[in-house]
């Protein structure tokens, strides 16, 4: 919900601080992440107010402030999400049988194959479903272990996000992403290691983390979604479900 106050003190502090710092801020005072979006949109809307005896600024710098904070506002909101945890334990699993082995479609149309005796499990962080969280686990899994991500590789568990990728298109996707991620956990102060990984024809980056808690990830660019898998460890179980995944819309399958 767009929230008039929330849009003009983000009016007046846009061009002083970062989205991030920003959203922290209100966090702090109750503003929960829709309404910040919202309004945050709202307020890139807005008509740029020219302080006296200033030149207004040219259409064409407009249009790059607003896309650059756009842009920013993605990013920030991506990590953000990727540590969070879902609102609801995940309620539905979808399986099929494809040439005698079973294998998980998902809601843009990707394949994974399933390991023996596993099972995809799914939820969506959102009503549009535009954010689809399945977990792959053994079948018969307490899906109450799913929030305890210290326990994914003891217990072989690996959760795989899809959602909108912010660079589709873009051929410089994987270096942008690389480096949001090196930022990003450098802040942290994380003790990783990251390099570049490809899945069939898809790029992608795997960061591995060693503080403060052990754990193996992937960000793989499809053509119109990005995947985060996230596992405890970098076991057999974790490769083929990164390897066996298929993007309908990068590939025949």
């Amino acid at each position: 919900m767009v929230k008039p106050e929330v849009v003009s003190y983000l009016q007046a502090h846009l061009q002083q601080h970062p989205i991030d710092e920003l959203r922290r801020q209100l966090s702090q005072e109750g503003v929960g992440d829709v309404d910040f979006d919202d309004s945050l949109k709202a307020a890139m809307r807005a008509p740029v107010m020219v302080a006296p005896g200033r030149a207004a600024p040219s259409r064409i710098s407009v249009v790059f402030l607003v896309a650059g904070v756009a842009i920013v506002a993605a990013l920030v909101a991506l990590l953000t999400w990727q540590r969070e945890l879902p609102r609801s334990l995940p309620t539905s699993t979808t399986v099929i049988s494809a040439t005698g082995e079973s294998a998980f479609v998902g809601n843009t149309g990707y394949v994974i194959r399933l390991p023996k005796n596993y099972e995809a499990v799914v939820s969506f962080k959102d009503e549009r479903k535009t954010i689809e969280i399945v977990y792959f686990c053994r079948t018969g899994t307490d899906p109450t272990n799913f929030v305890h991500e210290g326990l994914f590789g003891q217990l072989g568990i690996v959760r795989f996000d899809v959602q909108p990728n912010p660079w589709a298109g873009d051929i410089m996707g994987p270096e942008r992403l690389s480096r949001i991620i090196n930022a990003e956990r450098t802040a942290h102060g994380d003790k990783f290691s990251i390099k570049n990984i490809q899945v069939s024809s898809l790029r992608g980056m795997q960061v591995q983390t060693e503080l403060p808690e052990p754990s193996v990830e992937a960000y793989i660019l499809g053509e119109t979604v990005m995947y985060h898998v996230y596992g405890g460890q970098e076991d057999e179980v974790y490769r083929d479900i990164i390897n066996s995944l298929r993007d309908p819309h990068a590939e025949t399958l």
